[in-house]
């Protein structure tokens, strides 16, 4: 397989793991070509909400199952997991409980809060290098409440992020107010993170895209780009297949294939137990009174983001398996409930809406390193909602991999063969 070392390193994925692994790997001078079975234009990383949380907390919060026990079969539930007969679902989800642990949660966090420093930094070059216009704001984020209780709650986790140098203090809902008109009376107060971001995601990844073209990164996509198998040979990658059956040779893969990643790495033994939770979007425009900073209002677990003209409502993880139809009124929930923390919302025009998949691992934690037994495959998935957020630093420990044979972050709470072996 040394014939195909200096071929394009195949990227599989055109989402921002991909995007940005393609980023970082041309910015070391390594050739690249990004393969996706769609047209880049739609996906997790366009429809996500667009904050940019540094030290993001994983899925696997203590307690969270047992909530989510709650909420499993009420459709329109902040986490709705629809009822099937499944046996991988049910294995993900014990192993999602057993996860959810104040032991995991702290192990995750020393790992994720670092992360977060780093891809700030990659976000600071990422946007200065490739000159992307995407409404960066680099103002922090709101966690909203409209009862006491809530911000009590959202107080305590403060200390979550501030043993890792982050800054944040509560405000009542007087003081909002006076600093932001936008928020309704019935909201009591806020906790203000100061570091973290908001921005329009698609216009992020229409500008990285733009930029990879620039620095001479090909990028294949549609049903002609469809990867169909991953091909290994005496240990080590050699290339991909195509739907078409055509073969691509190349002794260097990067697996970022999002919620699509498992089937793939099924073909070369790796056990990759991803859910595609989905996550809906609804925009608003014309807004009378539009927030400006974003955040979460913290009962409804909806996310808002002022990008250029326009409000992003976002939220709710729907474990539905693919392909099946929206739930609407999940999209409707997302105005519906929004009404009660932002002043005269009724008031403003409907825009787009969006619903997509996010790639979940039982654990809460993203899958990012070389596969021993198909050396030069680089897996990068499992980012849930903070694909957006990880991005730079993912794209950055990718190159590290693929360049220089180890990451600078190397920890077995993201080892990409941790579920062990397909079978």
């Amino acid at each position: 397989m040394v014939q195909n070392a200096d071929s394009p390193v195949l990227v599989v994925g055109g989402g921002i793991i991909g995007l940005a692994s393609a980023w970082w790997l041309a910015r070391r001078g390594v050739p690249c070509r990004v393969l996706d079975h769609e047209p880049i234009t739609d996906g997790a990383s366009f429809g996500n909400a667009g904050l940019i949380v540094y030290g993001h907390p994983p899925l696997t919060r203590p307690g969270v199952s047992m909530q989510g026990l709650k909420w499993m079969f009420d459709p329109n539930s902040p986490l709705y997991i629809r009822p099937r007969l499944d046996g991988d679902l049910v294995r993900w989800l014990w192993t999602f409980h057993r996860h959810c642990t104040t032991a995991h949660f702290e192990r995750c966090m020393s790992i994720l809060a670092h992360m977060g420093w780093e891809t700030s930094r990659g976000f600071d070059l990422m946007l200065e290098e490739a000159s992307i216009e995407c409404d960066w704001r680099s103002s922090g984020w709101l966690d909203v409440c409209l009862g006491s209780d809530s911000l009590a709650e959202a107080t305590r986790e403060i200390d979550h992020l501030s043993k890792f140098g982050y800054t944040a203090r509560t405000i009542d809902g007087d003081e909002l107010r006076a600093e932001d008109p936008a928020f309704t009376d019935e909201v009591v107060g806020a906790v203000r993170y100061d570091q973290s971001a908001t921005m329009d995601p698609t216009a992020f990844m229409k500008g990285l895209r733009e930029d990879l073209r620039r620095r001479g990164v090909e990028i294949l996509e549609g049903a002609d780009a469809g990867v169909e198998r991953l091909l290994v040979e005496e240990e080590r990658i050699g290339g991909v297949r195509l739907a078409d059956g055509s073969d691509l040779r190349s002794g260097r893969v990067v697996l970022a294939a999002g919620t699509w990643t498992g089937p793939l790495a099924a073909t070369v033994g790796l056990e990759v137990p991803l859910e595609p939770a989905r996550g809906y979007h609804r925009e608003l425009e014309a807004v009378p009174h539009t927030p400006r900073t974003g955040g979460v209002f913290r009962e409804t677990f909806i996310a808002f983001t002022p990008m250029f003209d326009r409000l992003r409502l976002a939220g709710t993880l729907e474990i539905a398996g693919h392909g099946r139809p929206w739930t609407k009124s999940r999209l409707d929930n997302l105005v519906a409930a929004a009404g009660r923390y932002v002043r005269e919302l009724d008031r403003s025009r409907l825009g787009s809406e969006w619903a997509g998949y996010r790639p979940c691992t039982p654990d809460g934690m993203p899958m990012i390193g070389e596969v021993p037994w198909a050396k030069g495959l680089v897996v990068a998935t499992g980012h849930a909602m903070m694909g957006m957020t990880l991005g730079p630093i993912t794209g950055r420990l990718v190159s590290e991999i693929v360049c220089d044979g180890a990451s600078s972050i190397d920890t077995p709470l993201m080892d990409p063969v941790r579920f062990g072996r397909v079978g």
